[in-house]
């Protein structure tokens, strides 16, 4: 295109878009039919290229869909292909690639939906992305939202430039601050940290990682914590009821009961059965080993209770 030819260009489509609200208040205009091949306006039932500036009570859409406004009453829509709205849209099922100027709405996406601030949906499946934020019932792929994502259902790769909200994930969760949820299976990370009821898996928390019930992995920089841990867990503080596994602190492990192995500067234990080394070991009731600097089983005789380097019970 030659700078001369440019102006005439622009001029088209401006008069094209200004000519769009009056062609579909018209019924549209097909050609060569108003089913099939080039569409102007609100065809309901179309197959092929199709420009309108507001969708509204749409049936079906097949091929290449382009609009300039958000749809209307729109929730039984089908549109098969790529579908662009210049400022957003809604629908009712959206297959193929849909793009949106400002944002997405509908309620179900297969396949590629992208909108500059943000897609929300029932159910999406595919791969999606949201300017700012991206949320959905359900969501089975890739999706990435630009401060978070919020859903009910996730499976598959989800990422939140500040955080990540779900109630059940299976998959890979990632939040730039934090992930939270009510169950996770598989990889969380977040830089803050990784919070949920129940977690499988490997979560990774740059400040902690909490839940009541963990099975896997946890690594939190400052601590992790858990009514119920099996597993591998490690960080500044570990603890909270029962761990069967292995946990290493670096500073304090408080712990209503061990079975495995422990470690940190002060280990602090009801019911410890299995290996503990720290500079200070303190366990109520001992069924195991306790190395360090000075420890103390409190179900030993007197006199053989407080013993530094080592201290046994079976």
């Amino acid at each position: 295109m030659t700078r001369r030819s440019l102006p005439a260009y622009l001029l088209c489509i401006s008069l094209f878009t200004a000519m769009l609200p009056a062609v579909t208040l018209a019924g549209g205009l097909g050609v060569p039919t108003s089913r099939a091949g080039l569409g102007f306006g609100n065809l309901q039932d179309f197959t092929g290229v199709r420009f309108n500036f507001r969708d509204r009570d749409v049936d079906r859409v097949s091929g290449l869909n382009f609009s300039v406004w958000p749809s209307k009453d729109n929730d039984r829509a089908l549109y098969q292909g790529l579908n662009v709205g210049l400022v957003g849209y809604t629908g009712g099922l959206h297959q193929g690639v849909s793009l949106g100027g400002i944002g997405l709405a509908g309620g179900e996406f297969q396949g590629l939906a992208a909108g500059l601030i943000g897609v929300g949906a029932d159910d999406m499946t595919g791969i999606g992305f949201g300017g700012i934020g991206l949320g959905a019932d359900r969501l089975q792929g890739v999706f990435v939202g630009g401060l978070g994502v919020g859903a009910a259902d996730v499976q598959g790769v989800v990422v939140g430039g500040l955080g990540v909200g779900v109630d059940d994930a299976q998959g890979i969760v990632i939040g730039g601050l934090g992930v939270g949820a009510n169950n996770i299976q598989g990889i969380a990370l977040g830089l803050l940290g990784v919070g949920g009821n129940d977690i499988t898996g490997i979560a990774l928390g740059g400040l902690g990682v909490g839940g009541d019930d963990i099975t896997g992995i946890a690594l939190g920089g400052l601590g992790v914590g858990g009514d119920d841990l099996q597993g591998f867990f490690a960080g500044g503080v570990v603890g909270d009821e029962t761990l069967r596994g292995a946990g290493l602190a670096l500073g304090y492990l408080k712990l209503d009961e061990l079975r495995g192995l422990g470690t940190g500067a002060y280990t602090n234990l009801k019911e410890q059965r299995g290996l503990c080394i720290g500079i200070f070991n303190r366990a109520r009731s001992l069924h195991g080993v306790q190395i360090g600097l000075l420890n103390y089983a409190g179900n030993n005789p007197r006199g053989l209770q407080w013993l530094p380097g080592i201290n046994v019970h079976f």
